[in-house]
């Protein structure tokens, strides 16, 4: 199922607006709410308080809205599912057309763009606009809310993190000690016991949950849920916003900061995951944010977070010319692909088997 209000916004941003992945969301958003149903005056008036900025996306829009095709009777019948009222007046012979006054051209209608609409039953109770625009034209945006990695690939690859230990009460049989003190004793009182094995091994993430990471804010959830079932000894997550330098946050909404200092003292001697873009989903190299970023670095391994991995959403020719290959570069930082294979080369770094 595609989903509600894509070919319309698809086709603005081919006509020029300047419109993000967010400014999509924010509009869903909105119709979930109520905002913009039922009438196509509606949606259009909630479509230019979002998207249009200027009198000529105004008028832009205001076109687009005019052109757009009125779904027919039937299409509204099929919608709603009711069924064909009854005809007022004798039904008009076939083949017969309107008589048209003297003088009257018939004129072309114009081309509309090519936008269709959504049954009732797909879009959540009206007909809204969908695309109808060719595969290669839906490259640049993902509209369709995906992990970057599955949750049942996610917990495997935890699972790979392991320091196994012995600790706690000694309830295990040592079987090979226990025949040994068997031949040094040549009686047995008692068996041998041990502590079992557990897996100790400690995982801090980081997840960038600023706007240039919308995309993959579902993604943060599939983490968060996935660090639940892993079987780490220790596992959290945490948040920032761009920087983690400057403060991190316990909710994925940027709320409740908290100061590296206190998220050390919480997280003692943790592996450290970074996940985010790094500058790369805006293409721009900020020399303070790569500055910053290094100091991060330096301030995570006074507080005991090592090794460091970075896993980046953004494929690695896009990293270049922008902060992230500058920060990938950092000494005591590996970035990774955020793929299934980087997330596995990402664990493996951090249990000091992978080679970077």
């Amino acid at each position: 199922m595609r989903p509600p209000l894509e070919g319309l916004f698809l086709h603005l941003v081919r006509s020029g607006f300047p419109l993000s992945v967010r400014d999509y969301e924010d509009a869903l958003a909105a119709l979930r709410l109520g905002h913009g149903t039922l009438t196509r005056e509606r949606l259009h008036r909630l479509c230019e308080t979002l998207w249009a900025h200027s009198d000529e996306e105004r008028i832009h829009l205001a076109r687009l809205f005019r052109d757009l095709p009125r779904p027919t009777p039937e299409a509204i019948r099929a919608m709603t599912h009711t069924r064909q009222p009854e005809e007022s007046g004798p039904p008009a012979a076939a083949g017969t057309e309107r008589a048209k006054p003297a003088g009257e051209t018939r004129q072309e209608p114009a081309p509309a763009p090519v936008v269709e609409f959504a049954a009732a039953a797909e879009a959540g109770g009206i007909g809204l606009p969908q695309a109808a625009i060719p595969p290669g034209l839906l490259q640049p945006h993902v509209l369709t809310p995906r992990p970057a990695v599955g949750l049942r690939q996610m917990i495997v690859t935890w699972r790979r993190f392991r320091l196994a230990r012995r600790s706690g009460p000694k309830v295990q049989l040592d079987i090979a000690a226990t025949i040994a003190e068997k031949c040094r004793c040549g009686t047995l009182t008692e068996p041998v016991l041990v502590a079992e094995r557990s897996n100790l091994a400690r995982l801090l993430v980081l997840f960038d949950a600023s706007p240039s990471m919308a995309p993959w804010r579902g993604t943060g959830a599939v983490v968060a849920d996935s660090l639940g079932r892993s079987q780490l000894g220790h596992a959290a997550i945490h948040y920032f916003d761009n920087d983690p330098a400057e403060g991190l946050f316990e909710s994925a909404r940027l709320m409740r900061p908290q100061s590296l200092r206190d998220v050390a003292r919480q997280h003692p001697a943790c592996a450290l995951l970074v996940i985010g873009d790094a500058g790369a989903a805006r293409g721009r190299s900020d020399r303070e944010r790569i500055r910053s970023t290094r100091t991060f670095a330096e301030l995570a391994r006074d507080a005991g977070w090592w090794p460091i991995a970075w896993l980046n959403p953004m494929p690695r020719p896009r990293w270049a010319g922008s902060s992230a290959a500058r920060i990938a570069a950092i000494p005591g930082i590996a970035m990774f692909e955020f793929t299934e294979d980087g997330l596995i080369l990402a664990v493996d770094h951090l249990r000091g088997k992978g080679r970077h």
